[in-house]
């Protein structure tokens, strides 16, 4: 973080499925600048408290290209613990790209009316689900470092860093919601209901 510069903050919220017994911990506790009516945003998964939140990772990059069917590209640091569950189930070959319980919340800066505001999370559902991207069957996107990153060269504490890729579910949808500013959000969906749609398509025009 830069002290002189409010930059753009996001949190890894959850993480389940893989084959994994339980979601991630939300091992990683750290300091948040966000301060919006006493610290609430409108993603209900993710709590503030005494200015810190407790989340399964801080994520370094996320991106989505906008279509219904692009990936959630994310990359992110986290816990020892939580990378070396997902190495293990790397190792073993994954029985399941399956993503049962995805969550996410990014928070930006608005320099015109500074102030805080959320900039992008799951909103209906509030936690997705969907599979790892796997370009032609068998390129899955999921990787986690070999090696620790340190947080600071004064800290003696050690993150990992993982990226993953997220395609969305058959016939399941999400509503995301997304700001551009303070006060300036909208919503996209992401995901396909071939059901609906072809109803959509066989009604009679009006």
């Amino acid at each position: 973080m830069d002290p002189t510069k409010k930059q753009r903050v996001g949190y890894l919220v959850s993480f389940g499925g893989l084959g994994l017994k339980t979601p991630l911990a939300q091992d990683v506790e750290v300091f948040t600048p966000y301060n919006v009516d006493g610290g609430n945003t409108a993603y209900d998964k993710l709590k503030i408290e005494n200015d810190k939140v407790k989340v399964a990772g801080v994520i370094e990059s996320f991106s989505w290209g906008g279509g219904v069917g692009d990936p959630i590209c994310v990359s992110a640091y986290m816990s020892a613990e939580n990378a070396l569950q997902i190495k293990g189930l790397m190792k073993m070959t994954l029985k399941t790209t399956s993503i049962s319980q995805l969550g996410w919340w990014v928070g930006s800066f608005d320099e015109e009316t500074k102030a805080w505001f959320d900039e992008c999370h799951p909103k209906e559902p509030t936690e997705i689900t969907g599979q790892l991207n796997a370009p032609g069957g068998k390129d899955v996107r999921l990787a986690v470092a070999d090696e620790p990153t340190k947080v600071a060269a004064n800290v003696d504490v050690n993150v990992y860093s993982i990226y993953f890729e997220v395609v969305p579910a058959a016939n399941q949808t999400c509503d995301f919601h997304f700001a551009t500013a303070s006060g300036k959000s909208f919503i996209k969906r992401w995901g396909l209901k071939v059901g609906s749609l072809a109803a959509g398509a066989l009604a009679p025009a009006k």
